[in-house]
């Protein structure tokens, strides 16, 4: 196995994707250097000599992953989602899911795989963002600053401002 069983902490970073030899590889090549430098946001690495295919997820599959994975990490967990996914699980869709599969006050849609797009739910709307490169930063910015003007920097029972998880800044 690429993880020892002493690292359960980034086991769950590591499950977007089956083959977490290429993710390991990936993100240390995405976390090298300043501003993802390397980000393909409908691509990815090389994995074993061989350019990136569709077998392997795209590095807006794996960032979008780890954002998920960070914040079900520090929201408390919810008795409704088990797994301990909260903010994956009511916070954001995945298409082949329909943006209104469930009524809910937000959430970041990801509404195509490939090339991957994502969108931010708030109430009945579906806000668009702009496609390409960008897209899934500029809609994590879009929900930060719904949750920052909307939600009272809440989200749900997180505080995302200084005396939470202090991401507001981002926006300010």
């Amino acid at each position: 196995a690429v993880v020892s069983t002493q690292s359960t902490g980034v086991l769950p970073y590591l499950e977007v994707s089956v083959n977490q030899e290429y993710l390991v590889k990936r993100i240390t090549q995405l976390a090298t250097g300043t501003c993802l430098g390397c980000f393909r946001w409908e691509g990815g690495g090389q994995y074993k000599n061989s350019p990136w295919n569709k077998e392997l997820p795209t590095d807006a599959q794996i960032v979008a992953h780890c954002v998920n994975t960070y914040l079900d990490s520090h929201l408390p967990r919810n008795p409704m989602y088990p797994e301990g996914r909260t903010f994956t699980t009511q916070y954001f869709v995945q298409t082949p899911s329909k943006a209104d599969s469930k009524k809910r006050e937000y959430a970041l849609f990801q509404s195509s795989i490939h090339p991957p797009h994502f969108k931010v739910l708030v109430g009945d709307e579906v806000w668009e963002v702009s496609k390409g490169r960008n897209n899934l930063f500029h809609s994590l910015l879009l929900l930060l600053f719904h949750l920052r003007d909307e939600e009272h920097g809440m989200l749900g029972p997180l505080n995302l401002g200084p005396t939470g998880l202090n991401m507001l800044w981002i926006v300010e």
